[in-house]
């Protein structure tokens, strides 16, 4: 009955340590969650600036896993390389070494419970101040940093003081020390395992330095065991890259391959390695006293992860292009890869431990369904003026096709954002994610407007309603809507970070946006003006069918606009009324005066 109880209290223990290890990461990642995506930006550098990326962003967030899942997202984003994904996650595995310094600093050389339900209590009621955004991040990180220590506390406490000087005990543990071949692989083996199933590299890190600080496990058993973790950390990713572009999945495969390697040589010389940070490392990590135990041995297995994957990124950075051509063995090219259109590409993956990040893929995506919009806009300058009937249906089925993707990316990404809306967003994060929900539905009828042009010119084309300045009109209606989706494109892409400069730029776009949209709208006017003149004048021959048809066509060709002007207005936070109030205030002044 002890030994039941003594089992829960430690999984009890683990299970507060890991969830203060996500409350903390999520809180770091809120308060952060933009600076990171454009930290990472700076990966594009060389692989030096990728490698230091990744180490910091690990350090910053407390995850490796959630580091790596976020490239593998960000590379099928496309936001990424391979090349470049495989130097963040290079860094990634010197950054998740600072977890085990925290907990080793901390953990064991500091009484836990002077300082984990005060820094608890601050967080928690820090959360409640209203307006400071900020703050409520800070508390929730203090919040999960608190119970991630009260756990290794009570983990601590759970391992009763002679449990290792137990003769049962010390023959079981003594069956499963690495000294010889067979039994460190079983161990390396033993931490992957425990890794994957706990999905924490980190949490097995924790219950390694507690077991070895009590004694249970002596130095060497604790250094195969973390080898296995860093091995097992990296199936995060791999799952994660399930369904994901081949990139994506090659960014994975590289991370596993890379740390796999770097077990295999450690294994080759591990008892030359272990004695190399006995020696770098002061005290004696075989000491059977219980204090100099807890005082030294915590600091020998964290410099043993550091120092082997800092010697591991070292060896392995001059062979970075190397690396990324061995992913290509297991995961060849193909001349047609990830074409896939009804499929989401830039939200294949699986941003569940970076939700604040997935609204970066969300855009992506968004902007992936808008290049439909524009390159159906563009079938319909050809089909107006098109006289090849082949050519012509082809065309029409082009613009009927690209419409239907639109319907199917917008039912997908709606529901991927509903599901991201009920996760642990910030509330910056959630009023984007708000907004993007009218884009999208702006964009889906933007191609409903598309396809009623497509189905129009179809149902008049061997009528031939349509001849001279007709054409040429529709044409030129048809190029000024082209340029507007285009436009509205790359306001998905260019204006995503609300700095000064994004302000002022912001505004310039859509003082264009608006004047585009107000030139679409007399333009219809005019052509449908000038069509009836001409009509009136017998220049032109028309039937009531044709001229309910010209119409139509005009005024779908303006939805289109006015559709987009609604997602300008969306994305950039402004409305056409306000800045055209302010406009005019400036010249309506001296008059008043």
């Amino acid at each position: 009955m002890s030994t039941l109880l003594t089992t829960l209290n430690l999984f009890g223990g683990l299970a507060i340590f890991l969830f203060g290890m996500k409350l903390m990461s999520d809180g770091l990642q809120k308060a952060s969650g933009e600076k990171l995506r454009q930290l990472l930006s700076v990966a594009t550098a060389n692989r030096f600036a990728a490698t230091f990326c990744g180490a910091l962003v690990t350090g910053i967030i407390q995850s490796s896993s959630a580091t790596t899942v976020m490239v593998v997202g960000f590379t099928s984003a496309g936001l990424l390389t391979l090349y470049q994904a495989l130097g963040v996650i290079f860094g990634a595995n010197i950054g998740t070494t600072l977890t085990a310094w925290v907990v080793s600093l901390f953990g064991f050389s500091v009484q836990i419970s002077l300082f984990a339900l005060p820094v608890i209590a601050v967080g928690f009621f820090v959360q409640f101040i209203p307006r400071f955004i900020l703050l409520r991040r800070i508390g929730e990180t203090m919040v999960g940093f608190g119970l991630l220590f009260l756990g290794l506390d009570i983990m601590k406490n759970a391992i009763p003081a002679d449990f290792a000087q137990n003769p049962q005990v010390v023959a079981w543990i003594s069956k499963f020390r690495p000294d010889n071949l067979l039994n460190l692989i079983a161990l390396i083996f033993s931490g992957t395992v425990l890794t994957v199933i706990l999905q924490s590299s980190s949490a097995v890190m924790a219950m390694t330095l507690t077991c070895a600080a009590a004694g249970i496990i002596d130095f060497p058993t604790a250094c195969a065991l973390v080898l296995g973790e860093n091995i097992g950390t990296t199936v995060t990713a791999n799952l994660a890259a399930i369904g994901a572009s081949k990139d994506a999945r090659r960014a994975a495969l590289g991370h596993f391959l890379f740390n796999f390697i770097g077990v295999f040589w450690v294994t080759c010389i591990f008892h030359h390695f272990v004695h190399l940070i006995d020696w770098l490392v002061p005290g004696s990590p075989y000491t059977k006293e219980t204090a100099v135990l807890t005082a030294v041995l915590p600091y020998h297995i964290s410099a043993f992860h550091t120092v082997f994957n800092l010697i591991n990124t070292v060896l392995m950075l001059p062979f970075l292009k190397q690396l990324a051509k061995l992913t290509l063995v297991f995961i060849p090219k193909t001349k047609r890869e990830d074409k896939k259109e009804h499929e989401l590409i830039f939200l294949s993956t699986r941003f569940t431990q970076t939700p604040e990040l997935a609204l970066i893929a969300v855009r992506k995506e968004v902007e992936r369904m808008m290049s439909f919009v524009t390159k159906m806009t563009d079938k319909l300058i050809h089909a107006v003026k098109v006289d090849d009937d082949k050519m012509f249906e082809r065309l029409i089925e082009d613009v009927k096709s690209a419409e239907h993707t639109t319907d199917v990316l917008e039912h997908k990404i709606n529901l991927y954002l509903t599901t991201l809306t009920h996760g642990n967003l910030s509330r910056h994060a959630v009023a984007q994610a708000f907004s993007l929900f009218d884009v999208l539905n702006s964009i889906e009828r933007m191609g409903d407007c598309g396809e009623k042009i497509a189905r129009i010119l179809e149902k008049f084309h061997t009528k031939q309603p349509f001849m001279g300045q007709d054409v040429d009109d529709l044409e030129e209606i048809a190029k000024l809507t082209k340029d507007i989706t285009k436009r509205t494109r790359r306001v998905l892409v260019d204006f995503q970070q609300p700095t000064k400069q994004w302000q002022t730029a912001a505004r310039c776009t859509f003082v264009d946006a608006i004047k585009d949209e107000e030139k679409l709208n007399t333009m219809r006017k005019q052509f449908l003006r000038a069509r009836r003149e001409r009509i009136l004048a017998g220049e032109s021959q028309a039937t009531p069918d044709s001229i309910t048809a010209y119409a139509d066509i005009l005024n779908n060709f303006e939805r289109i606009g006015d559709y987009a002007m609604r997602v300008n207005e969306n994305l950039l936070g402004l409305r056409a009324e306000d800045v055209l109030k302010e406009t005019e205030e400036p010249q309506t002044a001296p008059q008043g005066a």
